[in-house]
């Protein structure tokens, strides 16, 4: 597997809406082709990581332009730029 972890702070009074776009877009990210999981998680008031998992590095990088139009939807709530990063998975735990 290999991941897309995305660190974005959304501003304090827009994340209603933002929580209500991203689930307008549910359809949509579950149409791109390779991605197995898409995960949201709010570490703080207006702090989130999102994390992808892509079948392969092949299918993460074929998926950059459509995910990164998909995102634009999401940039009027933001405050500041996502810092984005990518890796492979080393270890996965999941309990049955």
């Amino acid at each position: 597997m290999y991941y897309r972890i995305t660190k974005a702070t959304v501003q304090s009074d827009k994340i209603k809406e933002a929580m209500s776009t991203m689930e307008s877009l549910r359809e949509s990210i579950g149409k791109i082709n390779g991605l197995v999981s898409s995960n949201l998680i709010r570490i703080s008031e207006t702090e989130m990581i999102g994390v992808a998992a892509y079948e392969s590095k092949e299918h993460l990088e074929a998926s950059q332009n459509e995910f990164n139009e998909l995102m634009a939807n999401m940039m009027p709530y933001m405050a500041g730029t996502p810092e984005v990063s990518f890796g492979e998975g080393v270890f996965s735990f999941i309990h049955d």
